[in-house]
């Protein structure tokens, strides 16, 4: 007996290891690739039936492997009450090709206006608009300007100068995370999908190549600063108006010290 449990503690510690290594490599695989949450089926979904809560559930899978017609689980509550267009096995995708959207995404953009993408960084204040809000768009240039010579008798000298300004003070937000393909690794952030008359929708498609561009979150049916005028421009020299008047602080050689 006690020959044996030397060689069952052996096989414990060899098990234990066994795991631990496992446990560690798979770890790795999941740092080293970004996961995502899709819809699937929880149980077996027959066509015509309609979805509910209950005949969904997340499925973990990595971003890699994500099929192109998935619909991301922070959009699964636009699945429940459509019907199915074909049999789902349990387990199994549902895509957006197997529901029946009683309403298209073009019956809600306005009138005389286009539905386009605006992709901004996924923090802040882009991970909490929801469709239906109501935005201003930001965006940071760099501007190029004329400033002029003391010697008159020389051209003006072309400088830089980047200028933070509102670009649409007053935006509807149709829709927020986009359900095409997002595995691309060189556009990471959050598409927001807004609707613009056909010329400003033209605008932010260029802007977004010349420009960073944020969003800021406005109250609902608030009237006021829908002008581009009436948030003015932020440049160098809003904050060199900062300094004006102040005195510069002494830091005292004792920290805590009182100094008069």
């Amino acid at each position: 007996m006690k020959n044996i449990l030397p060689l069952i503690i052996a096989v414990l510690l060899g098990l234990a290891a066994v795991l631990a290594v496992g446990r560690l490599l798979r770890d790795r695989q999941e740092a080293q690739e970004r996961m995502t949450s899709v819809v699937a089926a929880a149980t077996a979904i027959s066509q015509g039936d309609v979805l509910s809560d209950t005949s969904i559930m997340p499925k973990r899978i990595p971003l890699s492997a994500r099929p192109e017609q998935s619909i991301p689980w922070t959009r699964a509550s636009m699945v429940a009450g459509q019907r199915a267009r074909r049999s789902v096995v349990q387990g199994d995708y549902v895509l957006l090709s197997d529901v029946a959207f009683a309403r298209s995404m073009a019956e809600i953009v306005g009138e005389g206006e286009w539905a386009t993408t605006l992709r901004v960084g996924s923090g802040g204040i882009a991970g909490i608009v929801q469709p239906g809000d109501e935005v201003a768009i930001i965006g940071t240039f760099r501007i190029k300007t004329a400033v002029k010579s003391a010697d008159l008798s020389e051209a003006p000298e072309a400088m830089d100068k980047e200028a933070t300004l509102v670009l649409f003070p007053r935006v509807r937000v149709l829709d927020v995370g986009g359900m095409g393909d997002t595995r691309q690794a060189d556009t990471p952030g959050t598409e927001i999908i807004v609707s613009l008359p056909p010329r400003q929708a033209q605008t932010l498609i260029a802007a977004q190549r010349k420009a960073s561009l944020t969003v800021a979150l406005r109250r609902p049916g608030d009237e006021s600063a829908i002008s581009r005028q009436d948030a003015g421009m932020v440049d160098e020299e809003t904050f060199d108006d900062l300094l004006r008047g102040l005195e510069s602080v002494q830091v005292p050689l004792v920290p805590g010290a009182v100094t008069e």
